[in-house]
């Protein structure tokens, strides 16, 4: 069981930081070049539904799986005085970053129902274009943090998977 939770924790962190880079560096700025603004809103619709549902499972995926591991992989010596080892630094890191990237998740999800509605309006030609590139922006710029977030909390995740450096008293 403890080698199929570290699996299904690996894949789970795999289908939200792999496409989580996917989205930041092509298929966003591909839908740059969509001039029909009601083509792009369906095209960024699809995929950040798709990925949505996806990235969701699969962090329920890795809390469950990571709860598994810190009860049932780490040594009782560690978890019962985490701060006495590197261990500790490592999880609580790791730990708050996950909070801060659910945190920006349900967040930039209200950022993307926002820019919907304003693309809707730029569609409907009641909408100020304008505000709708900032909200655009602010998502961009979003998506950077939290891609750089995901990217840390795998850095994390490896160092408290190997034992040799994470259970060294600190």
């Amino acid at each position: 069981m403890d080698n199929l939770s570290l699996i299904l924790h690996v894949f789970a962190a795999t289908l939200i930081v792999g496409p989580q880079i996917l989205l930041f560096f092509a298929v966003v700025p591909a839908t740059w070049i969509i001039e029909d603004e009601q083509l792009k809103r369906a095209v960024t619709r699809v995929v950040t539904q798709r990925y949505g549902m996806m990235a969701g499972l699969a962090l329920v995926i890795s809390l469950v799986t990571g709860l598994y591991q810190f009860y049932n992989v780490t040594p009782d010596s560690v978890t019962e005085d985490m701060t006495s080892f590197r261990f500790g630094w490592i999880f609580i890191t790791k730990m708050t970053l996950f909070t801060v990237f659910v945190g920006l998740v349900a967040f930039h999800a209200v950022i993307g129902r926002r820019i919907g509605r304003l693309a809707d309006a730029v569609v409907a030609g009641e909408g100020d274009e304008r505000a709708l590139d900032n909200q655009r922006r602010t998502s961009f710029m979003l998506s950077a943090l939290m891609m750089f977030i995901a990217i840390a909390i795998l850095v994390f995740g490896v160092l408290l998977g190997r034992g040799e450096f994470s259970y060294v008293a600190s």
